[in-house]
């Protein structure tokens, strides 16, 4: 699944609210004025968003899980603060600043989807919620859908073709929103209408990209999550079929998009460090029957027994954790004795007291944490390629054990 604002659908419906004249940014900055048709702009994305708004009410089951719905609430209006008061370079729309009354909603549904429409309403499903692996991770996505509004994308969009067909806007939002058989029922003047449409919206998610990274570095949250959640769909789409939709296609391939945020990242000298903001890029441990167990993600690396397991355990998680987000080659782990190594420094070793809760030999014990940690290595690497030799600049610059 991708993140798919509904462009197409939304130009129809955008909205606007009460503007004050000025406000005070963040540092004590005064944000510009609004000129009168300034103001008049976001009062019909206002108008548009609340009719579009009442559509979706009625088409939606809204989540009942308040737990969800507080946390997009509250990650979402602490980026939208940011929004509304700090200007960031627009690739693509509206440059000024637009500020709106945003308003987030959690969906009923298993989808790993979010969109937007114009004056400020974020739309996020349960099924993203629960995808995401951190608040990082969410807050990327929230701050890409609020770029979508603040750079005003629909009315962009419908300044620059004003001509194009409206009349089946719901067939056209299924298409582009879940990329179903919806496009069977769409008449072929109305597919070539959205294969013009389609490089616009190309180009307003890659300024929402940027827009977002924008907001997430002004912002408390890690803004290297909004790489690992484009890491993880990009590894989705690999294994997933693949559809050549040519013109038709709405959104920038994921692995584009994590390629371009890995070049902005660093160009803006975030460090690397994919562990705090993604589970499934982390060393964890916790108790098992056996002993304290240690996982990389899901897999599970090696059990620490006797009394300074939790301490062993403790020391190689942050070990393995500065080790692995380097995203090292498979010819960097060794085996030294009883040892694993990684880029000549120790990781963990494996004692005897490991071995016996094992019931197995020492050297057993070392071949099984050896492969384990070799698994989770080339997992790795295949899920984060865009930082491989040729694919990016990377410097990860690990921080120390």
């Amino acid at each position: 699944m991708r993140i798919a604002p509904v462009l197409v659908a939304a130009a129809l419906f955008s909205g606007a609210w009460a503007v004050p004249q000025s406000q005070m940014a963040d540092g004590g900055a005064s944000v510009p004025k609004i000129d009168a048709k300034h103001e008049k702009d976001i009062e019909a994305d206002k108008k548009l968003g609340e009719e579009y708004s009442k559509q979706i009410a009625k088409e939606v089951k809204f989540s009942e899980d308040q737990a969800a719905i507080d946390r997009v609430t509250r990650i979402g209006e602490d980026l939208a603060k940011i929004a509304n008061t700090q200007k960031v370079n627009v690739l693509w729309g509206d440059s000024r600043l637009s500020p709106f009354d945003y308003t987030f909603h959690v969906i009923k549904g298993d989808d790993v989807n979010a969109f937007s429409i114009p004056g400020g309403y974020i739309y996020v499903y349960e099924g993203l919620v629960n995808e995401v692996e951190s608040d990082d991770e969410l807050a990327g996505v929230l701050a890409h859908e609020i770029a979508h509004a603040a750079f005003r994308h629909i009315a962009t969009m419908q300044h620059e073709q004003s001509k194009f067909n409206i009349v089946n806007i719901g067939a056209i939002l299924a298409a582009i929103w879940s990329r179903s058989d919806a496009t069977k029922i769409l008449l072929p003047t109305q597919l070539l209408n959205i294969g013009m449409q389609s490089g616009w919206s190309v180009k307003a998610e890659e300024a929402a990209d940027y827009g977002g990274l924008q907001y997430m570095l002004k912002s408390k949250y890690n803004p290297l999550g909004m790489l690992t959640f484009m890491e993880r769909l990009a590894y989705r789409d690999r294994l997933s079929p693949q559809i050549a939709w040519g013109i038709f296609e709405t959104h920038p391939p994921s692995e584009d998009r994590a390629q371009t945020l890995l070049k902005e990242l660093n160009e803006h000298n975030v460090p690397l460090h994919r562990s705090l903001v993604s589970s499934s890029l982390r060393a964890t441990s916790k108790i098992g029957d056996s002993g304290i167990e240690l996982f990389f993600g899901p897999n599970k690396i090696h059990v620490f027994a006797g009394d300074d397991s939790q301490m062993r355990a403790d020391r190689a998680v942050d070990r393995i954790n500065a080790f692995c987000d380097s995203v090292p080659a498979l010819y960097e782990l060794e085996v030294r004795d009883s040892s694993l190594y990684g880029e000549g420094r120790r990781l963990f070793e494996i004692e005897e007291t490991d071995a016996e809760a094992e019931k197995v030999s020492l050297r057993d014990a070392v071949a099984k944490a050896n492969q384990a940690m070799k698994s989770a290595l080339f997992d790795l690497s295949y899920r984060v390629w865009t930082t491989r030799p040729g694919l990016g600049d990377a410097d990860p610059s690990p921080p120390p054990p």
